[in-house]
C-alpha cells in the first residue's frame, strides 16, 4: 500500500484518542503513514486543563472519569498509567444538595437514580407527601412515550415533583449544564428509558434490579472482589488529568503537531482514479494541507464551519446542537479558614435555589482527591453554567461570597484560578436522537471522513476517547482500500 496521509483537526481527548488509533493501526499493519493533528488553541487537550502550582493540581476542565463505560480506564491501562490512577476518597463519596439555603446529605443509590428503601424514608430532601409519590410510582401503569420526551415530563412522571426538581435536576445540571425540561430523556438517561419500556415502569424495574443484585451477592461473592483502583465510580490520576494528555503525545512518535493553528476550510479534490477523492484543508496562514482521510474532533458548531462548503446539509444538522457556556473557579485556602468540616465530594445547587445565585455546584476538591493540594489547605472548586460578563476577579469575590454563608468561609483565599469555556456544553435536547440519525446518515456518504466529540452520543471522557477511536476505524478502513 503506497503511503496515506490522514489529517486530525482538534487537539482534545477525541483528537489525540483518534491520532493514537490510527498510529497504531498503521505501526500493526506495517503501512506507511503521515499523521497530522492540527489544534488552533495553544494547549493540548482541550477542556481537559491541568495546572500544577505550589503543591496544588486544578482542573479547569473535567477533573475525574467514570469507569462504567470502559474506555477511559481501558486507554490509561494500555499508556501503562495503572499506578497513577486515583479513586475518590473513601471516605469522601457522600454528596450535597443545596436546597434553601441548607446543606442536605444525599442518599445512597440517589446518585444513580436508584434508592433504596432506608434513604428514601430518611432523606429530609422529600417531604413525606414526596416520598408516598416515588414510592407510589410502583402502581403506576406503563405509558407510550414515543420518541422522545424531557427528562422533566419523563421523570416527574414516575417518581413526582419533588424527587425530579430537588434531587434529580441538579443532578442533571451538574453533568449536562442543562435544563430538565429541555434536555432528553432517551439520550441522557438511555438506560432509564430502555427500563421504562422493558418493564411496567421505572420503580418496579428499580425493585427487580435490586432484588436480582441481592440475590448474586448472596450466592456469589465475587463482585465484592474487586480492586479498590476499579471499585470506585469515578477516576483520575494523581497529577490530573494532564497526565493522559501528555502521555498520549509522547506516544504519538513521528506525528505533525501543528499547535496554535487552525483549519479554516476543506474542499474535495479529484484524483488519478475516478471513484477516489482526496480532502485539501487549508490553514490560517495560506499553507494547504492535502489528505486522503480527516477526523474532525472539533466542537459541533466549529466542524460545521469547516464543512459548510463542503456538504451544507451536514453543517446545518450540526450548527443546530445547542451549547451552554460553563465556568469554573478554584479556590485555594488555609484548611482553617472553612469551617465546613468538607465530609463529602461536594454539593450540586437545586433549582429553586440557583435563582439568586451564580452558584451551580462545588467540589470539594482536598476532600474527594486528597493528593490535589498540599497538607494543611483546602481546594474548592465552583461551578457556573451561563456566561457572567464581569471580570474574573468580580466573578471569583461574587462567588466567593455565596461560599463564605454556606461553608463558613473566613478571610481571603491563597490563590484562585478562573477557566471559561464558552459554548462548550453540547445539549442533547428533546429530539436529539434523530439528528444523530441524520448527521451519521450524511456522514456515511463520505468515505475517509468521520466525526469525534461529545456532541453526538456522549459527553464524558471515555465517551470521547470511545468517539475518536472510531473516528479513526472509519476512516483508517477507507485507507485500506
Amino acid at each position: 500500500m503506497k503511503e496515506r496521509h490522514a489529517v486530525v483537526i482538534g487537539g482534545g481527548i477525541a483528537g489525540l484518542s483518534a491520532a493514537y488509533q490510527l498510529s497504531k493501526l498503521a505501526q500493526a499493519e506495517g503501512v506507511s503513514l503521515r499523521l497530522t493533528v492540527v489544534e488552533r488553541e495553544r494547549w493540548w487537550g482541550g477542556k481537559i486543563h491541568t495546572v500544577r502550582h505550589n503543591g496544588f493540581v486544578v482542573e479547569g476542565g473535567p477533573d475525574a472519569f467514570v469507569t462504567v463505560k470502559p474506555w477511559a480506564l481501558a486507554l490509561c491501562r494500555e499508556l501503562g498509567l495503572d499506578h497513577r490512577l486515583l479513586p475518590t476518597n473513601p471516605k469522601a463519596r457522600r454528596v450535597f444538595i443545596l436546597w434553601r439555603n441548607q446543606l442536605h446529605l444525599l442518599p445512597h443509590g440517589f446518585l444513580t437514580f436508584a434508592p433504596d428503601l432506608k434513604g428514601l424514608l430518611t432523606t429530609d430532601l422529600l417531604s413525606w407527601q414526596g416520598k408516598w409519590r416515588v414510592a407510589w410510582g410502583i402502581v403506576l401503569p406503563p405509558r407510550n412515550w414515543g420518541d422522545d420526551v424531557s427528562i422533566g415530563k419523563f421523570l416527574r412522571y414516575y417518581v413526582g415533583v419533588e424527587m425530579t426538581e430537588r434531587i434529580i435536576a441538579p443532578l442533571i445540571a451538574g453533568v449536562y449544564g442543562g435544563s430538565i425540561d429541555q434536555l432528553s430523556a432517551r439520550m441522557t438517561l438511555p438506560t432509564l428509558w430502555h427500563l421504562a419500556h422493558r418493564y411496567r415502569n421505572l420503580a418496579w424495574a428499580s425493585f427487580l434490579r435490586q432484588g436480582v443484585r441481592k440475590w448474586l451477592r448472596l450466592v456469589d461473592n465475587t463482585a465484592n472482589q474487586l480492586a479498590p483502583a476499579t471499585n470506585s465510580f469515578f477516576m483520575t490520576l494523581q497529577g490530573g488529568l494532564g497526565e493522559l494528555v501528555e502521555t498520549l503525545l509522547s506516544r504519538l512518535k513521528g506525528v505533525s503537531l501543528l499547535l496554535g493553528r487552525s483549519v479554516t476550510g476543506i474542499s474535495r479534490i479529484p484524483t488519478e482514479q475516478n471513484n477516489e477523492h482526496r480532502f485539501a484543508l487549508a490553514l490560517d496562514d495560506g499553507e494547504q494541507l492535502v489528505a486522503d482521510a480527516v477526523v474532525i474532533a472539533t466542537p459541533a458548531w466549529d466542524a460545521a464551519r469547516l464543512l459548510q462548503t463542503l456538504d451544507p446539509c451536514l453543517a446545518d444538522e450540526l450548527s443546530s446542537i445547542p451549547h451552554n457556556h460553563a465556568i469554573t473557579v478554584s479556590f485555594a485556602f488555609d484548611r482553617m479558614k472553612v469551617k465546613h468540616p468538607l465530609n463529602g465530594s461536594g454539593f450540586l445547587v437545586a433549582p429553586e435555589d440557583q435563582k439568586e445565585r451564580l452558584l451551580l455546584a462545588c467540589t470539594w476538591t482536598s476532600s474527594k482527591f486528597p493528593p490535589r493540594a498540599p497538607s494543611g489547605k483546602a481546594l474548592l472548586r465552583a461551578f457556573v453554567n451561563h456566561w457572567v460578563a464581569i471580570s474574573d476577579s468580580e466573578l471569583a469575590t461574587a462567588l466567593l461570597e455565596e461560599l463564605r454563608s454556606i461553608l463558613g468561609i473566613e478571610g481571603e483565599p491563597d490563590q484562585v484560578w478562573v477557566f471559561r469555556w464558552q459554548s462548550s456544553m453540547p445539549q442533547y435536547v428533546v429530539g436529539h436522537g434523530k439528528r444523530v440519525q441524520r448527521i451519521r446518515e450524511r456522514l456515511s456518504r463520505w468515505e475517509g471522513l468521520a466525526l469525534a466529540g461529545n456532541y453526538l452520543t456522549g459527553i464524558g471522557i471515555p465517551d470521547c476517547i470511545r468517539s475518536g477511536q472510531e473516528a479513526a476505524q472509519k476512516v483508517w478502513q477507507s485507507m485500506r482500500r
